[in-house]
């Protein structure tokens, strides 16, 4: 059985769940990925059977097959070009319970992350960074040496491409 397709089902409502979607919508994929606000009348239309729909992060196949928690973050990475290696290393039996309990800790603060990393002018899911700002975290992070053209975020050091929305940094 091959996957051929995913829909992935999200909180539209939060803003880490928003910029998360933003990141994934941008990353080269093995499959296409669909994506599907978990709140919406066309998710409880097609899948309000899943009873996880809108309570956590789901990922539903062409086929039917759902993963849904931490399972479902897995299975967005392995989507991925670039990140399907580290899907299958966190799904190994050394890393999975780590993997798991960094996301249920990141999906119980996802309003408060989301409040630093998301913003408010997102109503179609697609966000927009503001202004760099390191209130608060300028003990624990350098400071930016330079700012993506593409998306505003802060580029630290020599990297080649942005952390958030993958264009090429000068």
């Amino acid at each position: 059985m091959q996957v051929e397709r995913l829909t992935v089902l999200y909180d539209d409502e939060c803003a880490l769940c928003r910029r998360c979607r933003h990141w994934l919508e941008h990353q080269a994929t093995y499959v296409p990925v669909d994506f599907l606000a978990a709140g919406s009348a066309a998710a409880r239309e097609r899948f309000g059977e899943v009873p996880w729909l809108g309570a956590e992060l789901v990922v539903v196949s062409d086929d039917g097959d759902v993963w849904a928690g931490s399972a479902a973050l897995l299975v967005c990475l392995w989507a991925t070009v670039g990140y399907r290696r580290w899907a299958y290393r966190l799904s190994g039996r050394l890393l999975a319970p780590m993997a798991e309990e960094f996301f249920h800790h990141i999906s119980r603060n996802r309003r408060r992350i989301g409040a630093f990393v998301g913003s408010k002018d997102c109503p179609d899911g697609r966000c927009h960074h503001r202004e760099p700002a390191f209130v608060g975290v300028q003990a624990l992070a350098p400071a930016p040496a330079d700012v993506c053209s593409n998306c505003g975020a802060a580029v630290v050091g020599d990297r080649h491409f942005c952390w958030s929305c993958g264009a090429a940094v000068s």
